[in-house]
């Protein structure tokens, strides 16, 4: 009986196949290629080698421009260090890998020496003048522009005051948002300076933490108040505000595991996304793009980021985002944080010392269903995935488990940039994966297996 269920299995395992459309490119960010001094090029091979097209990497103003410089938007002004930025985008050309620099830190020299400190990094706190940071992304544009690149965030989660202080301000004996005042002015004056030096460039705002209080509305006086990105956007449409941006960048981290769409008040994750979305609509920004341009699950509590899973489940995870992101039509760029695990954040695809946890050859290879539901023998389950190495159109292999082994379903045709789709009619509880082999854009034979998920027929 086994054996007539497991033909039957095979027999109906698969209704159609094809190619998917167009998908989120895919892209990482490695935080250890802004250490000075270390040779980008292995970072950025390992980056290839997932299969990323783009590289997020961090452009610190802070780091860069030490000292006030006497000509700001001049690149060649020597107050300008661009050693190893230069040699990142330079690794980064040699691998075909585009270089996206997100842009923050405020140098001491520009910072509004009126704001405390507190607890919160000095580059946090807002410059005197926005037109800086203006001068600076004209400078950046000017040197990067010509070397290729053309993709910008101004600033790195404004909304919350590890990156951007004060959030809020005293009025009349109550508590006012002005983080949105001062970003707007900050991505007014830099999205005019990138773009007088280069027409072609892409920049995105907004670029909000997932993470918001009700503070310090009802709890006033607390300098941990973030501002809730709805509200962060929904300020940001005030008359007088309005700052361009060409796209609208957000950092869904989740906070569960796949869910319905629900999340604590103030949380906007990649479950409950569509509230993101619904405000961007409700404002000056309507049909905007998004980048999603860091999202991870990490592997082990940490204090910044204290939601974990399994290794295991983490590659399921990154699969099933995937397949959550090629279904929306308005991400351009989905971006995983990070490369490797560092002491105070776990969602890497390498672990501290190295070696690669399951979610790497997720992330080469994700694959998973659109729904986890369970389904009545032979019902319909749509599939995706995507071989992010593959060199223009292939094949991808799907196979099923069966007594402990792997045994070939069928063989589905891709898009361009790799991506597929199926649709299942398993007969019985079954196991999925999906395999590719050929040549890839870093070696002439490659081999990619995804992480497998399990169809539930009831």
């Amino acid at each position: 009986m086994a054996t007539f269920l497991r033909a039957v299995a095979f027999l109906t395992a698969l209704a159609s196949a094809g190619a998917a459309a167009s998908v989120p490119i895919a892209a990482i960010q490695d935080d250890r290629l802004s250490i000075p001094g270390s040779d980008p090029t292995p970072r950025i091979a390992s980056i290839a080698d997932l299969g990323a097209q783009i590289a997020r990497v961090d452009l610190r103003w802070d780091l860069i421009a030490r000292a006030r410089p006497a000509n700001p938007r001049a690149a060649v002004d020597p107050a300008y260090d661009w050693a190893r930025s230069d040699s990142v985008v330079a690794a980064a050309r040699a691998k075909g890998i585009e270089v996206l620099f997100t842009v923050w830190g405020t140098p001491a020299w520009a910072a509004d020496g009126n704001v405390p400190i507190g607890r919160f990094p000095a580059y946090a706190r807002r410059p005197a003048r926005p037109a800086d940071f203006g001068d600076f992304g004209a400078a950046a544009a000017a040197r990067y522009g010509p070397q290729g690149v053309h993709r910008w965030e101004g600033w790195n989660e404004p909304n919350i005051p590890l990156f951007l202080i004060p959030q809020f301000a005293r009025k009349d004996n109550r508590w006012i948002n002005v983080s949105a005042d001062t970003y707007s002015q900050m991505q007014s004056a830099f999205y005019e300076g990138v773009k007088s030096l280069d027409a072609k460039a892409e920049i995105a705002g907004a670029v909000t933490a997932p993470v918001g209080d009700t503070c310090p509305i009802s709890c006033p006086d607390d300098p941990l108040s973030r501002t809730n990105p709805v509200e962060f956007i929904r300020a940001l449409d005030r008359d007088g505000l309005r700052p361009p941006m060409d796209v609208v960048s957000h950092h869904p981290y989740p906070q569960s595991g796949p869910r319905p769409g629900s999340a604590p008040t103030g949380y906007v994750d990649l479950y409950n996304l569509s509230q993101f979305t619904a405000a961007i609509d409700r404002s000056y920004l309507r049909g905007k793009r998004m980048w999603l341009t860091e999202i991870g699950f990490a592997t082990a509590w940490t204090r910044e980021y204290s939601t974990y899973f399994t290794p295991r489940l983490q590659a399921q995870y990154l699969a099933d985002a995937y397949q959550r992101v090629a279904a929306n039509p308005r991400v351009a760029i989905l971006s995983w944080y990070f490369l490797q695990d560092e002491p105070n954040w776990k969602s890497g695809l390498l672990n501290q010392a190295g070696k690669r946890k399951p979610a790497y050859g997720a992330f080469a290879l994700p694959f998973a269903p659109r729904s986890t539901a369970t389904v009545p023998r032979g019902g319909a389950v749509a599939v995706a995935g995507q071989i992010r190495v593959a060199r223009g159109r292939t094949r991808v292999r799907l196979e099923r488990s069966v007594g402990g082994r792997w045994t070939a379903v069928t063989s589905v045709p891709t898009g361009t940039d790799g991506s597929f789709q199926a649709v299942l009619r398993p007969a019985a509880t079954t196991t999925y994966r999906a395999r590719w082999s050929g040549r890839s854009r870093v070696r002439a034979a490659d081999s990619r297996t995804s992480a497998s998920f399990t169809i539930r027929v009831g």
